[in-house]
C-alpha cells in the first residue's frame, strides 16, 4: 500500500501564518483605539479644564399654554460657549438630545431664545459646548461640558 501524503508547501504555510498575525494585529490595534480618545485643547489647555471655567446663567420664563420657554442666556466667564446641547426629560424617564445654536462667545454677551417644549416634558437640561482643536491635527471638535449643565423644571 503505497499513499503519497501532501502538505501545504512551506511557502504557502508561511504566508498563510503572516496573514493570520497581521490579521489578529490589525483586530487588537482597532480594538485598543477606542480606548485611547483625543487630546482636545482650547488655548493650550485641556477641555476639561477649560470647562471647570465655563459660567453661565440661565433666566427662563416658562409659559405652559403656548408651551414654550423663553431664555435670557447671559455668559459669565471668558469662555466662548460655542452652543449648547439641550435635553428633554420627560415625565417617563426617557429623553432626547438636542444641539440649539445659542453661542454667547465673550463675557457678559447675552443670547435670547423661545424653545419649543411638549406636554410630555418635566425638565430641561442645558449643557454648554466649546469649540477646541484636535492636539497634533489641524482640526476642530466641539465638546460639551457635561458638568456644568443647568436644569429647568416644567411644574
Amino acid at each position: 500500500m503505497n499513499i503519497k501524503k501532501r502538505g501545504l508547501s512551506p511557502v504557502i504555510a508561511s504566508v498563510l501564518l503572516i496573514a493570520l498575525a497581521l490579521t489578529l494585529a490589525m483586530i487588537v490595534f482597532l480594538w485598543a483605539r477606542g480606548f485611547v480618545s483625543e487630546q482636545v485643547e482650547k488655548d493650550g489647555q485641556s477641555t476639561d479644564q477649560v470647562c471647570k471655567a465655563v459660567d453661565f446663567d440661565l433666566e427662563a420664563n416658562v409659559d405652559k399654554d403656548t408651551r414654550i420657554v423663553t431664555l435670557q442666556i447671559v455668559n459669565r466667564a471668558n469662555v466662548p460657549i460655542y452652543n449648547f446641547d439641550v435635553k428633554y426629560i420627560g415625565g417617563d424617564g426617557g429623553s432626547k438630545l438636542i444641539t440649539f445654536d445659542l453661542g454667547v462667545d465673550v463675557a457678559g454677551a447675552t443670547d435670547y431664545v423661545k424653545i419649543p417644549f411638549s406636554d410630555s416634558v418635566k425638565e430641561i437640561v442645558f449643557y454648554p459646548m466649546i469649540m477646541g482643536s484636535v492636539r497634533g491635527k489641524q482640526v476642530n471638535k466641539v465638546v460639551t461640558c457635561l458638568d456644568k449643565g443647568k436644569t429647568i423644571s416644567i411644574k
